[in-house]
């Protein structure tokens, strides 16, 4: 779509080198059929979140890169008659640790969360832990004491990590943290150096002085909720090009600072050029709807599955899940019987998932295409 070729449950295990050592492509390995071959490539980059570090070492023979702090974050989720919200709910802890906790309706569910502490287990299993749970549910209670939640009324929960950066170098590209000195630091600097000029204080005062406020500006110190948000975008010398950090409300200005260093690289290196389209008003898959009409645009959607045979539950709910793709996904009808043992939108949205969205296995339809694990158990 749009010019990308995406390849799903392939694994990246090696790089491919010309004699002179830069990067020429990739040797990946198909984890369904087990079979390794080779991706060729003027460039390569990395894009690969808490694994970045991992993918980077495999480049390198010497030089080891240890640049991220992952961080874990944990959602529970209940039935909605447990806690009712209408819209999402954003509040403090009440524990005084600086976080803040959302509260969010979905379907006939309501989740919320999320923790945040350093993370150094397995990256691709992360787990909900006893005190995840107890910290999220006396915080939650504490603000809805009506709901009285108990561990026995969590029907799923989930655990993510945030490929956060360890350290806090400032960048041109990702704005992050550049270790800004608080005013308080700062005026306590000034203080202590102006009473050793009038001899108030010694020279170890003042060295005392500088070691804490280095301290009070290194991520290493840092709380997790504290490090910085802050992206990289890093060339090694072998020619790979890794894109870090960053949260998600970043990531289109962090891909569009990605694409412009890349063509930049395809135009210095191999005289081939691009132009770049308007990344600030590209939708992604199944946004293209009219801000002002979203609410009846989508309701014609559902309109239309409902002509197609669902009923106006099921329609509602693909309209807002498929967003300006539920027309593809209405279209299957004309083909396609309902599945035993499933409904009819259940059966589209599974012709869907396999036809337009690379689903190849159970878990990529049921958790990574549609959060019917997480929102739908029964």
């Amino acid at each position: 779509q749009d010019g990308a070729l995406i390849a799903n449950h392939v694994k990246a295990e090696g790089f491919l080198f010309d004699e002179s050592g830069k990067i020429t492509g990739v040797v990946a390995r198909d984890l369904l059929t087990d079979q390794v071959f080779e991706i060729k490539a003027r460039l390569v980059i990395n894009t690969t979140g808490p694994w970045s570090d991992k993918v980077r070492n495999l480049s390198n023979k010497g030089t080891q890169f240890s640049q991220m702090r992952p961080t874990k974050g944990v959602h529970l989720v209940v039935d909605s008659s447990k806690i009712k919200v209408s819209q999402p709910v954003y509040f403090d802890t009440g524990l005084g640790d600086g976080r803040m906790v959302f509260v969010l309706p979905r379907e006939n569910k309501t989740y919320f969360g999320t923790t945040d502490t350093d993370y150094t287990g397995d990256l691709e299993h992360p787990k909900v832990t006893q005190e995840d749970v107890d910290y999220l549910l006396g915080i939650v209670n504490n603000r809805f004491p009506e709901a009285n939640i108990t561990i026995d009324d969590i029907e799923s929960s989930w655990a993510g990590l945030r490929p956060l950066i360890a350290g806090n170098s400032a960048s041109d590209y990702n704005g992050g943290n550049n270790g800004t000195i608080s005013d308080e630091s700062f005026n306590n600097l000034i203080a202590t150096v102006e009473s050793y000029l009038s001899k108030e204080k010694t020279r170890e005062d003042v060295e005392s002085a500088v070691s804490k406020l280095e301290s009070s500006t290194s991520e290493k110190h840092l709380d997790p909720s504290a490090v910085s948000r802050g992206s990289s975008l890093d060339r090694d010398d072998n020619g790979l090009l890794t894109l870090a950090g960053g949260k998600i409300t970043d990531y289109r200005k962090m891909a569009e600072g990605a694409m412009e260093r890349v063509v930049d690289i395809l135009k210095a290196e191999f005289d081939r050029s691009f132009k770049l389209i308007n990344s600030k008003t590209y939708p992604v898959s199944g946004g293209e709807l009219n801000p002002a009409n979203v609410d009846s645009e989508i309701e014609a959607f559902a309109q239309l599955g409902v002509s197609r045979g669902l009923d106006s539950k099921e329609a509602h709910y693909l309209a807002n899940l498929y967003g300006s793709n539920a027309p593809k996904v209405f279209a299957l009808a004309h083909s396609l019987e309902q599945a035993p043992g499933l409904s009819l939108a259940e059966t589209l949205s599974l012709h869907y998932a396999m036809r337009n969205e690379l689903a190849l296995s159970p878990v990529d339809f049921l958790l990574r295409r549609t959060n019917h694990m997480l929102f739908m158990r029964d």
